[in-house]
Formats: structure tokens, C-alpha cells, sequence
């Protein structure tokens, strides 16, 4: 079973935006949904619900240590939403590509950003 990990912004440019933030989660959950139903075989990791536990407008140095822990046990890491703007985002990619894990951008390739 592939596993795929789901990098999407939970705050981005906005820490302390409660809507935005509710928006990101919102948005990872719907690509969740879709990759269960078109991709029935793969296992769908995403940090954003995972650590949900953690309060997303408090330091995330902790979650995030764990994102990357996380990460290192995916097959591909797949980025989503406007994850330029997300410092956690870019951090998660360079240490895919660190650990030499290949990144796909699935909203680029499509032309869906």
C-alpha cells in the first residue's frame, strides 16, 4: 500500500486568522475525501488532522517536529493549496527532498491552483 502524505498550509501568511485556518483544515479534509474515493489503495496521512490536538495558532515547533517524523515514513508527499506562503510547507518539502523522497504537485500538474 502507498502512502501518501498531505502537505497542505494550515496557516500560512496568516497565524492568527481563525477563518483562514478553518478554511485550510476544511480544504485538506475535502482532498482527503477525493484521494479515498479515486485512490481507494493508498494511505492517506495528513498531518493537519493528525495533530489536531495541537492549537494551531500556538508555537508550532513541536507539531511540526512531528510532521517531519511523519513525513520520512511516506512514499511521496503531495503538496496542495498555497503552500509557498507556509513556512511548515516549504520546511516539509526540503526535508522530503532531503531524505530523498520525490515530492509531486498534483494542483500544478493539473493547472488547479
Amino acid at each position: 500500500m502507498k502512502t501518501i502524505y498531505i502537505c497542505h498550509p494550515l496557516r500560512g501568511n496568516h497565524p492568527h486568522d481563525i477563518a483562514r485556518i478553518n478554511a485550510n483544515y476544511n480544504s485538506a479534509r475535502r482532498i482527503c475525501e477525493r484521494l479515498a474515493r479515486e485512490e481507494p489503495d493508498v494511505l492517506i496521512l495528513s498531518p493537519l488532522h493528525a495533530f489536531s490536538f495541537f492549537p494551531a495558532r500556538g508555537d508550532q515547533t513541536a507539531p511540526l517536529r512531528m510532521c517531519l517524523a511523519l513525513l520520512g515514513k511516506a512514499d511521496e508527499p503531495r503538496v496542495y493549496g498555497n503552500w509557498q506562503s507556509s513556512e511548515g510547507c516549504c520546511m516539509e518539502i526540503e526535508h522530503a527532498r532531503r531524505l530523498g523522497i520525490p515530492v509531486a504537485f498534483p494542483e500544478e500538474d493539473h493547472g488547479d491552483a
